[in-house]
């Protein structure tokens, strides 16, 4: 047989399958459309005939010449496009090479999987609809028992219709915001500590949680499962203006205008700014604290304070530091609740000589400096609640103390990052470089062995400085008050700050020790500023991954399969004929919808929609396939040949 009869012979074969198929469909549709709606034989002809035309356009391709040819190469790897190479050139030299191919080549499986999928499915869903559907059909529409008592699903319906509670919510006190009452809620979102009571068919009292939770009312068989959606007071956001940095002042009269913005979600109070002011030198200091410009917010959302703060009257000498920040306090009473402060600045009087040390540039202060100023302000702050231990507490002491381990915390953070940079030349020290060691280790050391195998700059120094050269006298003195920061960062982290002043003297004086070293070398050429821009884009690469291949954490792949199992146990419970299906996949759903409430918003509305849809007996179709999207993420389209034509 020619390589022109065969094409024929498959040409034949595909627009027979595709005619048979389309037909087949067409009465399958005709007899599902006659079984639904008996009687009405005009619209259940043309219903049929404009679903054969239909396939028959869809199908289109197999009566195309080139189009078959296209699909057979593509089908049949072994053809080498021999066969398009023939029927686009007829007469070529080559002809008796290529009929040679073309007749190795083997067509039965392309040819019988593209007429399985033609006719199959049309032949099944033939069969369906005469043994199946039309027989269901008919038993409706003769007036079984089921059809005149309703199902299961519509006496769920029914009685989700008829049961009817109100839920009245009042926020705290302190917030001034109005009670409401919500008519059968689905979810209630409120402040934390709001009062919920409901009313009418169910009737219980509870308080708004800390955390997302489900809510199951009971009574007289009926039940219902609420969302409780709590809302965080948050603390005031305060941004200190002025002074806008830190600044070294001139020792004498004169005056400073200080001014500060604050912004809270419910209200502010009062707000105010507070100084510390720091004397003295060596292991000699004294500390004097003051609040100035103490001012009512009168619960706006929105306060600006601006004050002129005189100099003079601070008595100023050399040598002294002044540590400045703006405070702002809302009505939350809560014992945990803590003001917002800003950013503390810090106004330093030069000591005497100072000016005299060796520099070329005029700089800031270095960074060293800086981490000196606020671990004693950390100390100062720690101080006062020792202080105060016998007249609070264990609640207030432990709060406390945690936020002052804050603070020493991002301090130790800074000072890591210093010692990290100084070592390896690097400008970002890696979150993992104290934890990626052997757990033996103390985290300076395992910040300095980190730094050490990046580079052998430590050993270098060592050869070229001595062992009591500057350079390590700076970075050993830095790595102590890293260890020193960490042992008090844990004492405040248990509340324990008596026990963690020690240490954070200890670190003050290593500072200290290593602030002195470093006076010994030039200094003021600020360091050169090298923006990584395939980093900040979020494109780069880090420790050889490639970003494009990252894969989302263990715990965020578990919940998203938790919730795509409660929609698949949802659904199947919706596809039975049990009387509570509708009820249960109802709650079912508000379980998912509480547990992706933080982590995926988008998802917690669609399901809020479907479950109203299915609460007030409406189609939840919709609601239903856009949960499913939200669960499945953004669609991947896979490679497929352009020649399939759907066969």
């Amino acid at each position: 047989m020619s390589a022109e009869q065969r094409l024929v012979s498959v040409r034949v074969a595909l627009a027979s399958s595709a005619i048979i198929g389309a037909v087949l469909m067409g009465l399958a549709v005709a007899s599902i459309a006659a079984g639904v709606a008996p009687g009405s034989n005009p619209a259940v002809i043309t219903l049929g005939a404009l679903t054969t035309m239909g396939l028959l356009w869809w199908w289109r391709g197999v009566f195309s010449r080139r189009h078959v040819v296209l699909w057979l190469e593509d089908r049949v790897p072994t053809l080498r496009y021999a066969l398009a190479a023939l029927v686009d050139a007829p007469g070529t030299p080559f002809r008796p090479a290529l009929e040679s191919r073309i007749g190795e080549a083997r067509f039965g499986n392309a040819i019988g999987v593209a007429a399985i999928r033609l006719v199959a499915i049309p032949v099944a869903l033939l069969l369906a609809s005469q043994f199946v559907v039309v027989p269901f059909m008919s038993r409706i529409a003769g007036g079984t028992s089921m059809a005149r008592s309703g199902t299961g699903d519509d006496r769920t319906r029914d009685a989700a219709a008829t049961l009817r509670y109100t839920a009245r919510v009042t926020p705290p006190r302190y917030s001034g915001q109005p009670a409401r009452q919500l008519d059968n809620p689905l979810a209630i979102a409120a402040l934390v500590g709001t009062d919920i009571r409901f009313d009418g068919a169910f009737t219980a009292r509870t308080t708004m949680p800390a955390s997302p939770t489900a809510l199951r009312l009971e009574e007289n068989g009926a039940n219902r499962v609420i969302a409780l959606e709590p809302r965080l007071d948050s603390a005031p956001r305060v941004v200190l203006e002025l002074p806008a940095r830190d600044t070294v002042l001139a020792a004498g009269p004169g005056a400073m205008r200080l001014a500060a913005v604050a912004r809270d979600d419910i209200g502010i109070t009062s707000a105010w700014f507070e100084l510390i002011v720091s004397s003295g030198t060596g292991e000699s200091f004294t500390f004097r604290s003051a609040v100035l410009g103490r001012a009512n917010g009168g619960n706006e959302r929105d306060m600006r304070l601006a004050v002129v703060l005189p100099l003079d009257s601070l008595d100023l000498k050399p040598g002294d530091v002044v540590h400045l920040r703006a405070v702002a306090r809302d009505a939350n009473p809560a014992p945990g609740a803590e003001p917002g402060s800003s950013e503390t600045r810090t106004l330093r009087i030069p000591r005497a000589g100072e000016n005299d040390s060796l520099s070329v540039e005029a700089a800031p202060p270095p960074e060293v400096g800086k981490s000196e100023l606020s671990q004693r302000m950390l100390i100062i702050l720690t101080e006062r609640l020792v202080a105060r231990i016998r007249s609070i507490d264990r609640p207030k002491l432990a709060t406390e103390s945690n936020s002052i381990a804050r603070e020493q915390a991002r301090l130790r953070k800074r000072v890591g990052e210093i010692i990290f940079t100084r070592l390896t030349g690097e400008d970002h020290v890696d979150e993992d470089a104290t934890t990626a060691m052997d757990d033996t280790l103390s985290p300076g050391e395992a910040l300095l062995r980190a730094a050490s195998e990046a580079t052998n700059l430590a050993e270098d120094h060592a050869h070229e400085e001595g062992e009591g050269g500057p350079v390590i006298g700076v970075n050993r003195n830095l790595l102590e008050a890293f260890n020193a920061m960490w042992e008090a960062e844990r004492r405040l982290g248990v509340a324990e700050p008596r026990q963690a002043l020690p240490h954070m003297q200890a670190a003050l004086d290593a500072i200290q020790r290593a602030r002195a070293a470093e006076r010994l070398y030039l200094r003021g050429r600020p360091p050169k500023v090298v923006l990584d821009v395939a980093r900040i884009r979020l494109s780069g690469k880090r420790e050889g991954i490639d970003p494009s291949n990252r894969s989302p954490r263990a715990s965020d792949i578990t919940a998203l399969l938790s919730r795509r199992a409660r929609f698949a146990a949802a659904l199947d419970l919706l596809a039975t004929d049990r009387p509570d299906a509708t009820a249960a996949a109802v709650d079912t759903l508000m379980l998912a919808r509480i547990d992706a409430i933080t982590t995926q918003p988008a998802l917690a509305s669609a399901l809020g929609d479907a479950i109203e849809r299915l609460r007030s007996g409406q189609d939840a179709t919709e609601s239903l396939v856009a949960v499913h999207r939200a669960l499945s993420g953004t669609p991947k389209t896979a490679r497929q040949s352009r020649w399939s034509g759907g066969w």
